[in-house]
């Protein structure tokens, strides 16, 4: 899934006692918003517009406490856009979290501080862009995901909505500089795109070959989710194949209970032996499924198989060398090997 657009939001509390107005500021894939959000502490509507006519309205719910605590949201667009959010509280009604929208714009965002103050969570810009008023001409950072190198000709896999829309695109090893990438092939249908860099990457995965994938075996997933708050070396998770189709039984797609999050779109999914299997994808949108339910769902996430990176791949004229081991590794060799091959993608408009 891709990096955090800038969402600040800030404001006063005009007393204690009354429902809070906070006042927003930000910015979310390049364009700026404002509006208000309103309230008790536990819960609060959210109202934000830019100037391109996009309006988006939802709720905040979160713990009532003097300090500290979490929440979540989410926000519907006039466009069908939705935002999801979660946050962590640090006052009475402030705080910061992250989120993101359903066409795959990531959020970063604080509420009730100043821009001097949002530095913390957000870094310098949330100040620059409360300062400018208008976003510069530069390329920005429009979000970002994942993606692993595939060939020793630079080709590297992530997801189609990883780069869609993107005027500039670079990627990155873990504490490596930055190089441009080209898009090769890109199969929306499938969420699978295709990238080239130039030069030799340092390592390349090896895709899984007929043996087929079983109910509960052990999956490792390795990318880079909420860039810029967690780490950015990468971050290896680990779960299980939970089911062998996706939703209305997409065959497709995997189950799997390893835990991602905005940025891991695009990752390896690897099984007991390193080799790839998948692609990470997508999740369940918890707040919805919780909304018509009643109940939060836990980690139900999705990766694509194996067999359809394949016959991408066959399309696309690339082959990519299969795993002949059958050798179980342990998960921190996994992940040492994942670490060389996987790389941060970043999508700039």
């Amino acid at each position: 899934m891709k990096r955090q657009s800038w969402l600040a939001i800030t404001g006063t509390l005009l007393a204690a006692a009354c429902a809070p107005t906070l006042s927003v500021y930000g910015i979310m894939g390049g364009d700026i918003y404002t509006g208000t959000t309103t309230g008790e502490a536990q819960h609060g509507d959210m109202k934000i517009s830019n100037n391109k006519g996009k309006i988006c309205l939802g709720e905040r719910r979160g713990v009532a406490s003097l300090s500290g605590g979490s929440g979540h949201g989410v926000l519907t667009c006039n466009d069908g856009t939705q935002i999801v959010i979660q946050y962590t509280k640090v006052g009475f009604a402030s705080g910061y979290g992250f989120g993101t929208s359903s066409n795959g714009d990531t959020v970063s965002f604080t509420f009730g501080l100043s821009p001097e103050e949002s530095t913390k969570y957000l870094g310098n810009e949330a100040q620059q862009t409360a300062t400018a008023g208008t976003p510069t001409s530069t390329p920005r950072t429009k979000g970002t995901g994942t993606g692993f190198f595939i060939t020793q000709q630079g080709h590297l896999l992530t997801n189609a909505h990883v780069v869609n829309n993107c005027k500039e695109l670079t990627v990155a090893s873990p504490g490596g500089a930055a190089s441009s990438a080209r898009i090769v092939a890109n199969d929306k249908t499938n969420d699978l795109a295709l990238l080239q860099v130039d030069g030799r990457p340092a390592a390349t995965a090896m895709l899984r070959g007929a043996r087929p994938v079983r109910l509960g075996q052990t999956i490792v997933a390795y990318g880079f989710p909420l860039t810029g708050a967690l780490s950015s070396d990468g971050v290896l998770t680990s779960g299980s194949v939970s089911a062998l189709s996706g939703l209305g039984d997409d065959t497709r797609y995997f189950q799997i209970s390893a835990p991602i999050q905005p940025g891991n779109s695009g990752g390896a999914l690897l099984d007991s032996t390193g080799a790839v299997i998948g692609i990470t994808s997508a999740s369940l949108n918890a707040l919805r499924v919780a909304q018509r339910t009643g109940s939060l769902p836990q980690n139900v996430n999705f990766a694509i198989k194996v067999s359809v990176i394949t016959t991408f791949l066959e399309s696309a004229g690339v082959s990519a060398e299969i795993a002949a081991g059958t050798r179980d590794l342990s998960t921190p060799d996994i992940g040492a090997r994942a670490r060389a091959f996987t790389v941060r993608v970043e999508c700039k408009n």
